[in-house]
């Protein structure tokens, strides 16, 4: 049996301590279907710079534990750290039976392993955050956060529980990571400088007559790409004249 697995049979007595408690205090159990989910739904992220993401909870009744999983693609996204969020540490102190980061889970998918429960008395209703995660974009591409259960596997689910016998129906929603849209070159703009002036104007002028081949010719002048700068080219930009 790995490590985690050693940590979350660890919870199983203090599961059993809670749902004793809760029997003695006037516990009421869950009658309503919790969401579970990651926060932004979509987020557009730029290379080499960290961002978090927030797995969240809503119209939960009687929560003391949760365990879930998410995947990631490894090659394009890089975890760099898994925190309990504040739901349930705000009722009582919690427990972290697992909290495992696994980049080399499943071929290019990694995966985050977060179990919590309630240590004593208490239970936790409404909303709030059950996870932070902190990853790093290392290339550019996109990914599905995938969030589910394990043991048995639940693609659209995770564990809640009010103890070890008395799960919390859920449903899990995934999330999404992408790099930012690159937006289309503006027409005429040939110094790059991000709007099309008299500057663009004078450089295609420079530049006038001249033909692939000859040493004044350069390519992004030639806005119709016929091979030679000419009055159509002028004609371009000055249509897109102060765009």
């Amino acid at each position: 049996m790995n490590s985690a697995k050693k940590l979350f049979a660890c919870l199983l007595p203090l599961l059993m301590l809670s749902a004793f408690l809760a029997a003695t205090h006037g516990f009421h159990a869950s009658s309503t279907v919790a969401t579970v989910y990651v926060y932004p739904e979509e987020l557009k992220v730029v290379v080499g710079e960290p961002f978090n993401v927030y797995v969240k909870i809503r119209d939960v009744s009687g929560l003391q534990g949760f365990d879930f999983m998410l995947k990631y693609d490894t090659a394009f996204l890089d975890c760099l750290a898994l925190e309990e969020g504040t739901f349930l540490s705000n009722v009582n102190h919690t427990f972290v039976a697992v909290r495992d980061i696994n980049d080399a889970y499943d071929g290019t998918w990694g995966r985050v392993w977060l179990a919590v429960a309630v240590y004593g008395e208490g239970w936790a209703d409404g909303e709030g955050i059950l996870a932070i995660i902190t990853f790093e974009a290392i290339s550019v591409s996109e990914c599905v956060l995938d969030l589910y259960s394990d043991l048995p596997y639940k693609e659209d689910q995770v564990k809640l529980f009010t103890c070890y016998s008395e799960p919390i129906a859920n449903v899990a929603l995934d999330g999404y990571v992408a790099d930012p849209p690159t937006a289309d070159p503006l027409v005429g703009d040939v110094n790059g400088d991000g709007v099309v002036d008299m500057k663009d104007l004078t450089m295609i002028a420079g530049a006038y007559k001249t033909k692939e081949g000859d040493p004044r010719y350069v390519s992004n002048l030639d806005l119709n790409q016929d091979g030679i700068i000419s009055l159509r080219d002028l004609l371009i930009a000055a249509q897109e004249f102060g765009q």
